[in-house]
């Protein structure tokens, strides 16, 4: 049946058409613009910038930044939309720094980089064996200590290994 009116009548369709899914709700200490009440207003604003404290059932809890110092508190704010176009909260629409995505992108490819030579560095050093769970220093600390320790057990060994030994005549 929606096909037959489409073709028919198109606005008719267009109007009829199912709400898009809205967006999550902006969290606790987002920035979002809001509307005041008809009448309601400063130096002839009625937008103003506010900050979410909240929300209570699809609805947000709003602290509303008027001027320095000059802020109230707004409940149950609504998103606006069709029949809400006063005492409402819109997104605020994203700002780009110009130049700041070939900027990100460019900092992305050099760590991936940099994550790939430490890959290799890793492959030289180790081998095909597992991280060890200390630093490879620790190892090589305690290795120098165990050396030594067999050096002091066989210092005494030494002197004698050292000294000419007599052989018994037959």
């Amino acid at each position: 049946m929606a096909h037959l009116l489409a073709t028919s009548n198109p606005e008719a369709a267009a109007a009829i058409q199912p709400i898009q899914p809205r967006q999550p709700l902006p969290g606790v200490g987002e920035t979002v613009i809001y509307t005041m009440r008809p009448g309601h207003g400063r130096s002839g604003r009625t937008r103003f910038p506010a900050l979410v404290m909240g929300e209570q059932g699809g609805r947000l809890l709003l602290t509303v930044i008027i001027d320095a110092g000059d802020m109230i508190d707004e409940s149950l704010v609504e998103e606006a939309g069709p029949g809400a176009e006063f005492h409402c909260w819109e997104r605020v629409a994203p700002t780009s720094v110009p130049g700041i995505h070939g900027t990100v992108a460019a900092l992305h490819e050099r760590l991936g980089d940099l994550e790939e030579e430490n890959r290799q560095m890793r492959k030289v050093i180790l081998g095909d064996y597992d991280i060890p769970k200390v630093a490879l220093f620790e190892i090589f600390a305690k290795l120098e200590g165990r050396l030594k320790e067999v050096e002091s057990y066989l210092e005494p060994v030494k002197g004698i290994a050292d000294k000419p030994s007599k052989k018994k005549g037959k």
